[in-house]
């Protein structure tokens, strides 16, 4: 089985209230949570999961819900530089899904192959009124997508020898998560059917921010079960419900290390 070392990158961040992602708890807890990308190798290929956040949806230092953020095509080609690759070294990328913050500055990976999921770009170009309320969307990646190397698939598939990609709809019609072997065991990025790995593990009484500082959270309601919804984060519930359960009935065993979360702070904390 081929082993792939994956590379967390930090595209910017966003300070967003607690109870954003996990309602009615710790209202008075603000966390910085990062932009990320993950940057997979195996001594041959570099393969990228997700892009970032395009300059433009960032007005003012103010992102998603006029909150507070960094990031753009700078960060993304930083985090890239530090890492040692070039964009134009990058083949393949996976898209955990289409929402602003995930796919852009796409046009600086010109050899690359884009995928994503064949539903995800139909919810690109015909999104509900609620997304465009949101802005969830970039209307720009339209055109931008039309003229690049695009490969729309339709549920699970094998993209190589070590990497698995799943459609997990929930959070977006379209998102999916990708199953990595690593020298350290599998590795589910899984988007942002879970933004923080609190949500996927609702029991969880501390959390870790990007500088390894731990802070006190309260858990969830048992009633939750094992994951918690983010609030108003999901598309279809019944989707996400059984998404959950997928990726849960995927690890060897209930333990967090083995779930990425798509904005989990914890993962650029010093020793991560």
């Amino acid at each position: 089985m081929d082993l792939w070392d994956i590379r967390v990158l930090y595209y910017g961040d966003l300070s967003v209230p607690k109870t954003m992602a996990t309602p009615n708890l710790d209202p008075d807890l603000s966390i910085v949570s990062p932009y990320l990308g993950f940057l997979l190798q195996n001594g041959k290929r570099n393969i990228l999961v997700d892009t970032g956040i395009s300059d433009h949806f960032i007005v003012d230092g103010r992102a998603f819900g006029n909150l507070p953020a960094r990031g753009g095509l700078a960060y993304v080609e930083q985090s890239l530089a530090k890492a040692g690759v070039d964009p134009l070294e990058i083949d393949t990328i996976l898209f955990t899904h289409l929402h602003n913050d995930h796919a852009g500055n796409t046009s600086i990976f010109k050899n690359a192959r884009l995928i994503f999921q064949r539903v995800e770009w139909e919810t690109l170009l015909d999104p509900l009124p609620y997304m465009k309320v949101a802005k969830f969307y970039d209307e720009a990646l339209i055109d931008e997508l039309k003229s690049a190397n695009c490969i729309k698939v339709h549920g699970d598939f094998e993209l190589t020898e070590g990497i698995q990609c799943f459609m997990t709809p929930g959070h977006t019609p379209g998102s999916m998560s990708v199953a990595v072997n690593t020298p350290k065991g599998l590795r589910i990025l899984v988007g942002d059917l879970w933004p923080l790995i609190c949500m996927a593990y609702s029991q969880q009484d501390e959390i870790v921010d990007m500088e390894g500082n731990r802070h006190k959270i309260t858990p969830a309601p048992k009633e939750y079960g094992h994951f918690m919804p983010p609030s108003g984060l999901i598309c279809n519930h019944f989707d996400y419900y059984d998404s959950c359960n997928k990726i849960i009935a995927m690890i060897p065993s209930d333990s967090p290390e083995f779930i990425m979360a798509g904005h989990e702070p914890s993962l650029l904390a010093p020793g991560a």
